[in-house]
């Protein structure tokens, strides 16, 4: 559906963004599998995959598994995990349920690994920050898994002409008491 939307509306346009936080299974990847195809090689169209920083990547209590992880094999999967020299899983962190977690769906390890997606770690401050962002100005509460791609608007250069596709997935009434919690003690 976002691949005809752009087919149709955006024709002219030089380079398009597409911006999701990294799960192991995206959606956005998903349900736009199709979108190089309606444009061919008119087109520059680069990935950025928000992931987990957690506390921090040096903190010991991350989920950021592009910048953590090794390779190693999970649920059937060969991926980039969190694991110890052994192979034995790691206990990631994040304030995103959704993000807790010790792994990355091979997809987007293999975008990474041959540098056809750009991956960038969002701290649970930064998270918070652009949930409330979001929800101040737009009245859209963006669930947190969310809120880990918009806050990756704040760390990557854009130029003018960009498009950038930014999907917000799930809903973020879900997370009100972590948002209730954390917005006096954070802001």
């Amino acid at each position: 559906m976002l691949g005809n939307y752009i087919a149709t509306y955006s024709i002219d346009i030089a380079t398009l963004i597409f911006l999701c936080y990294l799960i192991y299974n995206n959606n956005l990847l998903n349900q736009n599998r199709k979108v190089p195809f309606y444009f061919g090689s008119a087109l520059t169209i680069l990935i950025i995959l928000a992931e987990a920083g957690g506390r921090g990547i040096d903190s010991g209590e991350s989920a950021a598994t592009m910048h953590l992880g090794s390779t190693g094999i999970l649920h059937g999967c060969k991926t980039m995990l969190m694991q110890t020299e052994d192979g034995q899983i790691t206990e990631p962190y994040s304030i995103s349920a959704g993000l807790d977690y010790p792994g990355i769906g091979p997809i987007h390890a293999f975008l990474a690994s041959v540098r056809r997606a750009e991956v960038v770690a969002i701290n649970d401050d930064e998270a918070l920050k652009a949930a409330f962002e979001l929800t101040r100005y737009e009245g859209i509460i963006p669930a947190l898994e969310s809120a880990h791609a918009l806050a990756a608007l704040e760390r990557v250069k854009f130029s003018p002409d960009d498009i950038v596709v930014l999907t917000l997935s799930g809903r973020g009434d879900k997370d009100l008491e972590t948002y209730f919690k954390y917005e006096d003690n954070q802001f």
